[in-house]
């Protein structure tokens, strides 16, 4: 008789694996346009004495990209929200188009130009001058009407913000040289005009995920960089962010849609059959010792990993996220305060 309701509850099981789980709400996953966390100056309370590269610093994956569904999207927080929640670095890509920089994510232009930016950026800091942000910025999708090169329409922008755009003399500042200041990281040839994305930096960035199923193997390199960069202590760069196969919001939730509290997705497999399978997942809807495992976001992962750690990692670089919630940035910050 056991066996039997065994078999049949197994059967069960594997017809419900595709659906959805339960909802799932999380701090550390948010497509609101809103957060209840602000943490406007902990930059401030920083040892200026510390290295720019020896900072833990919440940032955003394509910063701006609000527009063009869900397979673009990436953020919900408007730029304000974002710099007052604590986030301090920035991920920007800007199109060449008419001699000035627009915002695009590929060909899709983000309703904001780079100028846009940098003010908003230069109001935060005026009133927050203990913080420092860092700026990539990326030339992205095609140059149009353009007469002078990429490089050549970044110097305009820096010379008209050079009060608040810190101009290098080395590539490795003290958090003092660089305090009410956007540094720039440079991710476009020419002369020197920030620090050195490409070639400074160990950076973790594989973003294409061909199906929903490779979200494992995401996470696996995003925690293989979280113990390389708490190894080396400085000069690194973890993107949790993935796309291709998969939606973004996926990515960083592991829900069925981009709503913050929607169900997660079922991986369609369960246990103890498949016990060893995603060990990080997790186990959902048991039922007489037969569980589904269920997708997680690299959000969530990231932020269960820092929080198990809290007190032993003293460093993580910059973490660039989509759909940050509280939780995750928080527990980022929070690495700093190890000593």
């Amino acid at each position: 008789m056991h066996s039997r309701l065994l078999r049949r509850a197994l059967a069960v099981a594997c017809l419900l694996a595709p659906l959805s789980a339960v909802a799932h709400s999380s701090n550390a996953y948010s497509s609101d346009s809103n957060l209840n966390y602000r943490n406007s100056d902990w930059m401030a309370a920083l040892d200026g004495a510390k290295r720019v590269r020896q900072l833990s610093v919440p940032g955003t994956h394509d910063s701006l990209s609000f527009y063009g569904g869900d397979i673009v999207r990436t953020q919900s927080l408007p730029l304000r929200t974002q710099l007052e929640a604590g986030i301090r670095a920035f991920d920007v890509r800007a199109r060449h188009i008419d001699n000035v920089f627009a915002i695009h994510h590929g060909p899709v232009y983000q309703h904001t130009m780079f100028g846009d930016v940098l003010d908003a950026m230069v109001a935060f800091l005026a009133q927050h001058p203990g913080e420092t942000l860092l700026v990539r910025v990326k030339p992205e999708h095609t140059e149009q009407n353009v007469s002078r090169s990429f490089e050549a329409t970044f110097t305009e922008y820096n010379a008209r913000y050079s009060g608040y755009i810190w101009q290098p003399t080395g590539q490795d500042p003290l958090l003092d040289e660089v305090r009410g200041k956007i540094v720039i990281l440079q991710n476009f040839a020419g002369a020197t005009y920030g620090l050195d994305y490409s070639g400074s930096f160990d950076t973790q960035d594989a973003y294409n995920l061909s199906s929903n199923w490779d979200l494992y193997g995401k996470w696996e390199k995003v925690k293989a960089q979280v113990w390389r960069a708490n190894g080396r202590g400085h000069s690194s760069i973890n993107f949790l962010s993935g796309s291709g196969g998969s939606f973004p919001y996926f990515v960083a939730s592991g829900h069925s849609s981009p709503q913050t509290g929607a169900p997660r997705l079922l991986t369609g497999r369960t246990t103890p059959g498949w016990k060893s399978s995603y060990p990080d997942f997790p186990r959902v809807g048991c039922f007489i010792g037969i569980c589904s495992i269920a997708f997680e976001g690299t959000n969530d992962l990231t932020r269960n990993l820092l929080d198990a750690q809290r007190g032993k990692l003293g460093h993580v670089g910059i973490v660039f996220a989509d759909f940050p919630g509280a939780g995750l940035i928080d527990a980022i910050i929070r690495v700093n305060q190890v000593r």
